[in-house]
């Protein structure tokens, strides 16, 4: 395990103490049973005496190290005097020196031997055996190493100032092949280290023989026995302490890897000396009088004893009521690491030289000295990470399980509604878009949070206001609309745990079947401006999700700190940024009820839309798709007329509309065969030009002379160029397409331009003879005439009538039936160019929550300011950020083609959120007759956030910040809600909760008293 890593395993640390457990047996008396801390019943404060008790245990523990790489006690009251008033150094000082000794040359046998034979008439005479001997050149060098430990005053700058600990040289003889220096020649300094241990020192008694370390539970900035600054204090020197011995351990081990023949370091192993660092509780404890040893019996200047008798400096209790280990027990295990310390020592020095060598035994007892204080520094910072591992694991076995930040949400949503009075209780951010209480919602719109296994609405604090006051927003450079309904300021309160919300948030927009409406998002720019960012409809069944993104600025003190040593002109400039980041935390959102504007923009009696479902659809279609003028299907007659004959005059200059738009498409599709039959005549008959002038009664291909062939007719434009003698008559201008064949029956006959021709005359180029349907008067541009004329009168001629009475007009020749202009139609729904003044709206009052009308219109923009202002004075943590709230790139949209198709779900990218945006402004544009009609049924929300971000875990934030964040939060949302309804704290409380909540927040109050 990593020496003060950031995780701590218990599973190790137990371990550890397992190898403890019998040694501890062996120590204390056959009767006694320390047990684990968490296994033994105890009181909090407990927990602080355990925290004292491992920490005095390592303090002296590190004493008795200092005793054994040669520290006195004399010279440790002689530090202990110095760090009362300055700072006190272990400096360790190594020097290294490598000479040439001596060349030596020798021969050296080879291992290869060769062996010749002599013969002699084939007969081996005798045989010769030879070896080859090389000759080599060896290098000897000496190579000396010394070190000294020093106690420093200060700077050291005098020799009074220095004190020797320790010191030692050794030396080695090095051999080489070459003549060059394996190491250099002066290397001084090889190695500087340097401790500082002031605060061991200050944590001794005056006479420098008892460690006297306790905690301050007093101080601000202690939370919990292992978050305070005492304890931090200690493992900061501890931490120091032990990158200190392990940067020497690692010095000496690469000393020693410099010896040829090392004896290995790795061997001055701390694995049998006890650790007296133990973080145990005992249920009963005899008197300490009877398990201390007699003084005669051990030596007390030597031993560093733990001041528990002193009830004031160490805050410890007596020891007969306390479940911590006593003064005795400390001393007993101190006694037992001294014991082995010497017995390990004892050990080295029959393995390592005295003298004469580079690592001696007082070397190798040297680094078993920080060896073992290494784990000493380990085994108090698990010791003191185990307390607080206790705490959290007794914390979770009193609620159940690790409260999640979904979980504390859950909690607050229920705490609140304890803590609020009735009249002004966090309300869920759900809203029912409806004329009045006497209608039916057209759907709903809400804030959604989702995770953690749960969705629901947030709740917001929420002031309404339900005058009548005017705003605006532009959909354009040149158009503004104006809007009035109820408005609504919303203070949402956020949370972050650790970086973590435990919750997404959604805007989410629904529509009931046959309803529609639309929604616009967007900032709050002024106290009569609405800058809507996006816009959409939602209609028949629609959901719009819209995942929201909360980002936070900083808290007013972190901004105030930061500018702090800035200049005037960098203040001026961050404040202005600031001052823009605040108005962008006002968060709108703008619902506008489609019907109730249709019947204004139509001029029709309120609530004449409410059952007309089709009209409805068909009114919002030539409005979205077509961009049809509203005043040419509102109604314009008499002003006595009956609501029935308002909507039937307006149904029929939809039907006249929808009519005109069919002729249209039609003529667009007919125009469109045209060019194609123009191009190549024949290809619609599937032959050859010569097989298709084979059709007459001539086998030849006809010529100009004949009488089946007349020019004329092509260019007439006509499709279809025979005249009656091949078969049928051919139409005049405008005439329905050849596609039948020849000799077909003929449609009906057409007048000039396609309008139906009359009765007594024939149609222009029809066949001599052919019958003549019936005729039918016509209006201007062909359009049916109606037997009736209705109040309103119809467009282009045409009067209101039932479905089934309307006949659609053949498509003109030339393209000119449908496509009329609004000027070329003035008449048919009223004078074009007259437009209505815009209505001007009297400033209205804000009404307060208690009733009584507050001063005029709020000015929203000022909302912000003012809570930067209340954070900065009432939130004493600083953890509570004004957020902005932003709408994510990526919507979802759930929507139902048909009655009964299933719904499809869809992804709006920017390029569908602009075509919704479009679709939106261009009804609006119809609604409003460009700005000219106020939205009179429309509402306002106004979101204000904040999150209130603690940097820990909920669990951590308890156990290690000793902090509820219940009532952090609390405060938090009574700082908010008593800026958002302008009332004092002590007036939103619940009777019940006020005097709770004045002693965890006495601020809030004394501010309410200041402010009255």
């Amino acid at each position: 395990m990593a020496l003060f890593g950031e995780t701590f395993n218990e599973q190790a640390f137990r371990q550890r103490l397992d190898r403890s457990a019998d040694v501890v047996s062996k120590i204390l008396d056959a009767t006694r049973h320390p047990k684990y801390a968490d296994d033994v019943h105890h009181q909090y404060s407990d927990k602080y005496l355990l925290a004292e008790f491992v920490t005095n245990c390592a303090a002296a523990s590190q004493i008795n190290c200092l005793l054994a790489i040669g520290l006195s006690s004399e010279q440790i009251k002689t530090l202990h005097s110095w760090a009362k008033t300055q700072t006190v150094s272990l400096k360790f000082q190594a020097e290294e020196r490598c000479s040439f000794l001596r060349e030596e040359t020798k021969d050296v046998e080879g291992t290869t031997k060769v062996v010749e034979e002599v013969k002699v008439a084939g007969q081996t005479a005798f045989e010769t055996t030879s070896k080859v001997v090389r000759t080599v050149t060896k290098y000897s060098w000496r190579f000396t190493g010394s070190y000294e430990l020093t106690a420093v005053r200060g700077t050291g700058a005098s020799a009074d100032d220095k004190l020797r600990i320790a010191s030692h040289e050794g030396s080695c003889e090095l051999t080489t092949n070459k003549r060059v220096t394996p190491y250099p020649e002066v290397k001084v300094p090889a190695k500087v280290a340097e401790i500082n241990i002031t605060w061991l020192l200050r944590n001794l008694k005056d006479d420098a023989a008892t460690a006297c370390f306790s905690i301050n539970r007093q101080h601000a900035k202690c939370h919990t026995p292992r978050r305070n600054q005492d304890v931090e204090s200690a493992l900061s020197h501890f931490r120091n302490f032990a990158s200190w011995a392990g940067d020497l351990v690692s010095y000496m081990s690469e000393l020693d890897a410099k010896q040829q023949k090392g004896r290995e370091l790795s061997s001055a192993s701390p694995e049998l000396i006890f650790v007296p660092v133990l973080p145990l509780l005992e249920e009963q404890q005899p008197p300490e009088a009877e398990e201390a040893p007699a003084l005669g019996q051990r030596q007390r200047s030597d031993l560093i004893d733990l001041a528990s008798e002193d009830v004031e400096a160490s805050a410890i209790e007596p020891a007969t009521t306390s479940v911590v280990l006593g003064l005795a027990d400390a001393n007993r295990f101190l006694e037992e690491e001294r014991r082995c310390i010497k017995d390990k020592f004892a050990s080295l020095g029959q393995v390592f030289p005295s003298r004469d060598s580079l690592i001696t035994a007082a070397a190798a007892c040297f680094v078993v000295s920080l060896r073992h204080c290494l784990e000493v520094c380990q085994q108090l910072y698990g010791g003191l990470n185990f307390i607080e591992c206790m705490l959290r694991k007794q914390l979770i076995a009193a609620i159940g399980k690790e409260v999640s930040p979904a979980d504390f949400a859950e909690y607050m949503r229920f705490h609140f509604r304890k803590l609020f009075a009735d009249a002004f209780a966090p309300k869920p951010f759900c809203f029912a878009v409806r004329r009045s209480e006497q209608h039916g919602p057209e759907g709903t719109v809400s804030i959604e949070e989702g995770g953690g296994g749960s969705s629901g609405p947030v709740v917001t604090m929420v002031a309404r206001s339900d005058q009548a006051m005017t705003m605006q927003f532009a959909l354009n450079a040149s158009t503004s609309v104006s809007f009035t309904g109820h408005h609504c300021l919303h203070a949402l309160l956020s949370h972050r745990f650790a970086g973590e919300s435990g919750s997404k948030l959604s805007l989410v927009s629904r529509a009931r079947q046959f309803s529609s409406m639309i929604v616009l998002v967007g900032r709050v720019v002024s106290a009569s401006t609405f800058d809507p960012q996006h816009a959409f409809i939602v209609q028949n069944r629609d959901e719009l999700t819209i995942p929201l993104v909360l980002s936070t600025i900083p808290t007013p003190q972190e901004f105030k700190d930061a500018i702090e040593s800035l200049s005037p002109e960098q203040q001026r400039f961050a404040k202005a940024f600031r001052s823009m980041q605040l108005e962008s935390t006002l968060f709108g959102i703008v619902i506008i009820q489609i019907k109730p504007q249709l019947e204004k923009v139509l001029n029709l009696p309120e609530d004449s839309l409410t059952k007309e479902i089709r009209l409805t659809q068909d009114l919002m279609q030539l409005f979205i798709k077509y961009q049809i003028p509203s005043d040419l299907l509102s109604f314009s007659g008499a002003s006595d007329a009956t609501a029935e004959q308002q909507l039937d005059a307006v149904k029929g200059h939809v039907q006249a509309m929808k009519t005109m738009l069919d002729e249209s498409k039609a003529e667009e599709i007919e125009g469109r065969r045209r060019e194609e039959l123009f191009e190549d005549p024949f290809a619609s008959t599937g032959t050859s030009r010569g097989a298709f002038f084979g059709g007459c009664s001539n086998t030849s291909a006809p010529t100009p002379e004949s009488d089946c062939f007349m020019a004329s007719d092509f260019m007439m434009g006509s499709a279809m160029p025979m005249m009656a003698c091949c078969g049928g008559g051919g139409g005049g201008f405008g005439a329905p397409p050849p596609a039948a064949g020849f000799g077909a029956a003929q449609p009906q006959a057409r007048g000039l331009f396609g309008a139906a021709a009359p009765a007594s005359a024939p149609a222009f180029g029809a066949g001599f003879g052919a019958p003549q349907p019936q005729a039918q008067s016509r209006g201007l541009f062909g359009a049916a005439a109606q037997p009736t004329a209705s109040a309103g009168g119809g467009l282009f001629g045409g009067g209101a009538q039932p479905q089934q009475q309307q006949q659609s007009a053949s498509v003109s020749g030339f393209g000119v039936a449908s496509s009329t202009s609004a000027s070329a139609v003035a008449g048919a729904g009223g004078q074009f160019g007259a437009q209505p003044q815009r209505q001007e709206v009297p400033s209205q009052k804000y009404e307060g929550a208690d009733g009584a009308d507050d001063e005029l219109v709020r000015d929203y923009t000022k909302v912000p300011v003012e809570l930067d202002r209340r954070f900065e004075e009432l939130d004493e943590d600083g953890a509570l950020r004004p957020a902005i709230i932003k709408l994510s790139d990526s919507w979802t949209k759930s929507s139902q083609k048909a009655l009964l198709a299933k719904a499809e779900t869809s992804t709006l990218g920017k390029d569908e959120q602009k075509t919704e945006k479009d679709a939106a402004f261009d009804l609006l544009d119809a609604l409003t007759k460009s700005g000219a009609l106020a939205v009179e049924h429309a509402s306002l929300h106004v979101v204000v956030a904040a999150s209130h971000c603690f940097d820990k875990t909920v669990i951590e934030t308890v156990v290690q910040g000793n902090l509820n964040p219940i009532e952090k939060v609390e405060r938090s949302a009574l700082i908010m809600a008593s800026t958002i309804h302008r009332q004092p704290v002590a007036r939103l409380l619940n009777e019940s909760q006020q005097g709770r909540v004045s002693t965890a927040s006495p601020a809030l109050f004394v501010c309410d008293d200041c402010s009255s």
